[in-house]
């Protein structure tokens, strides 16, 4: 009976959760409510609350979420055989192409107006990527004496400041895709040195 009880509240908590996004979808994060979540995940309100402690809260776990399957949809895309300039290419072009396919969820990651929790849940989300930039470089280290290990700090640069870039551009209103070829010539700027180019 309690793993019946785990798996109903996992199915409401998945339901809550594609409740808030679709209602992103539809109105934006300032215009959802609660009302919303739940209508579109077919649940209560005294559900809800048994979840999450407001919108905020939820919208927190579907950002870490989000980010979550994002990284592992990057890390899936990477050839760990191809050269480093190919792998930094191919985790762009699959970051950039997600983001492009979920353009309301997007434009609200990117809202001036998020609480604390969610910056601090999207300070998260960059710390995992830049891990992420740190293991596939040290692979392509070990096997290429020419490429240099890249520091958390350097990398946790990098993709930070690649975040900040798209949030400008959706900001402004500006084509991703174009963005992304700036993405990748500061990326691989960023990751070269003197003594050892990528190529």
């Amino acid at each position: 009976m309690a793993v019946d009880r785990d798996v109903v509240y996992d199915e409401q908590h998945a339901r809550l959760l594609g409740g808030l996004a679709a209602s992103i979808r539809e109105k934006g994060l300032a215009g959802t409510q609660v009302t919303d979540i739940v209508g579109h995940a077919r649940a209560s309100r005294r559900t809800f609350y048994k979840h999450f402690q407001d919108k905020d809260s939820c919208f927190v776990e579907l950002t870490n979420t989000v980010s979550r399957v994002l990284l592992e949809q990057v890390d899936r895309a990477i050839d760990r055989e191809a050269a480093l300039a190919t792998q930094i290419d191919q985790a762009i072009d699959t970051y950039v192409d997600i983001l492009l396919s979920e353009p309301g969820l997007t434009t609200t990651f990117a809202s001036p107006g998020l609480g604390d929790r969610i910056v601090m849940a999207q300070r998260d989300a960059v710390e995992r990527y830049a891990r992420l930039l740190v293991s596939v470089v040290e692979a392509d280290a070990a096997q290429d004496p020419e490429i240099t290990p890249v520091s958390l700090q350097r990398a946790y640069m990098l993709v930070s400041g690649c975040h900040q870039a798209i949030i400008r551009a959706v900001a402004h209103g500006e084509d991703l895709a174009e963005l992304s070829g700036e993405i990748k010539v500061f990326m691989k700027a960023g990751l070269a040195t003197q003594s050892a180019p990528i190529r």
